[in-house]
């Protein structure tokens, strides 16, 4: 069986192909890039998104939005002023405002590393476990400096 050589591509081009489809009703598998979302995914894993229709977004979804012009794959934590939260787990500070037009789907499936088994990240129990590890940034944060401070 011939192997077909991989292509590189832009993002803005990926992410092109990947909003036609969304839009077409079919779901779609990518691959995260980056470790914004450890503990819960790593860089390399896989998820399957289904295209957000606008419905309220329950808390800790796994979702991908456009924000300044990038494709961010994070979780919703909450709204602040009208604006939608984002906030990566693996991301102790940060969080990214967007509004409901820039989010372009959510995830419902995680297939860690090459396995073919699903995990299924839209349940009540996925989101509560990512929600509490997000709840947990403050301590993070502290044991983080802490560590900065005596360990190195």
């Amino acid at each position: 069986m011939d192997k077909t050589e991989p292509r590189i591509v832009t993002n803005e081009l990926y992410f092109e192909e990947v909003q036609r489809l969304l839009r077409e009703g079919k779901e779609v598998c990518i691959r995260i890039k980056g470790n914004s979302m450890l503990p819960f995914i790593k860089n390399g894993d896989r998820v399957l998104l289904e295209a957000y229709r606008g419905t309220p977004l329950p808390s800790g979804a796994n979702i991908l939005a456009k924000h300044e012009g990038k494709f961010v794959f994070h979780r919703y934590v909450g709204k602040k002023n009208g604006n939608i939260v984002l906030a990566g787990d693996g991301n102790i500070a940060l969080h990214e405002y967007v509004t409901s037009s820039d989010i372009i789907a959510i995830a419902t499936k995680h297939y860690s590393g090459d396995s073919d088994l699903a995990k299924d990240i839209s349940s009540s129990w996925s989101r509560f476990r990512g929600m509490s590890w997000y709840r947990l940034r403050i301590l993070r944060r502290a044991i983080s400096a802490l560590k900065r401070r005596f360990l190195t």
